[in-house]
């Protein structure tokens, strides 16, 4: 969902901050209806435990939304794709996670297969110096948000944190875009094509969100931020398929040395928690 969401929000003609204001506002509305029809009702213990994702996810959103909007989406989606490098040794400190060979060496050959699916693309003159340093700002901005993420989780349930960290988020979003000047550039461009595919921005990669925080709540933190190598791989794929971004022989080959890695971490792990439950 987030591969095909980056592909959207490429393709649709408005600045990345408009983007990330909109998609955030209607989040927040539609996790707002959703926790009130589910009987779920936010209060100071919900803000001060989805604060910090909050925060993290909102200039997340407005670092990455730039960095799509200025640069290749390959390239922008898989400078993001490094954070296991980044996360590996807060899973160990922070969470007690036992990072295993197979993490390590996963993360050691993946890492460069995704860099050649990123810089092994023609030059199509999307890259831009802006954009890529927004990439890698979003980089940090996003393993932040993960990290916040599985620390909320351990004291909220899921839908109670995505409500308040898109409402985080949105005037997080707010806050640098009114400063910026773009928001009313952004009413003035808005027609249904665009307003239908903000939707599916929220749709699309929104509930992935959701999905991904309840796997919070489920799994370790380096097999989720591993998992997300797939998408540069979904990304670049549907970037080329939609949006007619060219893939080479390189970038295929890339891609299908990030899927055998992932299987290999995603079937080790799934074996090991098998092994303990047979143990107990």
């Amino acid at each position: 969902m987030w591969g095909l969401g980056n592909v959207l929000i490429a393709a649709i003609p408005l600045n990345g901050l408009v983007i990330g204001v909109y998609r955030l506002g209607l989040g927040t509305l539609v996790y707002l209806v959703v926790c009130y029809v589910r009987g779920i009702r936010l209060t100071a213990r919900s803000f001060r435990y989805g604060l910090a994702g909050g925060i993290a996810f909102g200039l997340d959103i407005a670092t990455f939304f730039l960095a799509v909007r200025n640069t290749s989406v390959s390239i922008a989606v898989t400078v993001s794709a490094l954070q296991p490098v980044v996360i590996a040794g807060v899973a160990a400190a922070a969470f007690g996670e036992r990072i295993r060979p197979r993490h390590v060496v996963g993360t050691l050959v993946a890492v460069p297969a995704v860099a050649l699916v990123a810089f092994a693309g023609g030059d199509d003159g999307a890259r831009s110096t802006f954009g890529n340093l927004m990439a890698v700002a979003a980089l940090f901005m996003w393993a932040a948000y993960f990290i916040a993420s599985k620390k909320a989780r351990e004291t909220l349930p899921t839908m109670e944190y995505m409500t308040v960290m898109n409402m985080v988020a949105f005037f997080t979003v707010c806050a640098i875009a009114l400063p910026a000047g773009v928001l009313g550039e952004g009413a003035s461009q808005m027609d249904l094509a665009t307003a239908l595919a903000i939707v599916g921005v929220v749709a699309l990669p929104g509930s992935g969100h959701i999905f991904m925080n309840w796997a919070h709540g489920h799994t370790t933190l380096m097999l989720t931020s591993l998992a997300t190598l797939t998408m540069p791989v979904v990304s670049t794929l549907g970037a080329w398929v939609f949006i007619g971004q060219q893939v080479t022989a390189a970038q295929m080959l890339g891609i299908a040395v990030v899927l055998v890695v992932l299987a290999f971490v995603v079937v080790g792990d799934g074996r090991e928690v098998r092994m303990r439950r047979v143990k107990l």
